[in-house]
């Protein structure tokens, strides 16, 4: 089992319709190429820069549009790093849904939290 007690338990844990029901836990995930793991590993050190930059100035996270759901999901930094990680180490990525009412104002897309470095960057 990939439990983290830092992280939120599972909502779907004992549900029947579990939508992760369809992977086979024995069939490990493919492994990444290494465009892949670099890509990962360069988005790993964004969210660290980001959490470093954005969160004293109230910014918790990143929010996507989901396109299964066509709703939008709250990631901590922290939640991040470690899908990032999970990952990286060929795991499953543990829950990832910080909470379920964030304070959406204190999350932010992948690319204004981009830009925001670099704003950052050209002082």
């Amino acid at each position: 089992m990939n439990y983290d007690s830092q992280m939120p338990l599972d909502p779907f844990a004992d549900d029947p319709n579990d939508p992760a029901s369809f992977l086979d836990a024995d069939e490990p995930a493919p492994p990444l190429s290494d465009e892949e793991r670099v890509g990962i590993t360069q988005d790993l050190a964004l969210v660290a820069r980001f959490k470093k930059e954005l969160e004293p100035r109230g910014i918790l996270g990143i929010f996507f549009l989901c396109e299964d759901c066509d709703d939008f999901h709250y990631y901590d930094w922290d939640i991040m790093a470690a899908n990032m990680s999970a990952t990286l180490a060929g795991d499953l990525a543990p829950v990832h849904e910080p909470s379920a009412h964030p304070d959406v104002t204190a999350y932010v897309p992948w690319e204004y939290a981009s830009g925001y470095l670099d704003g950052l960057d050209a002082r």
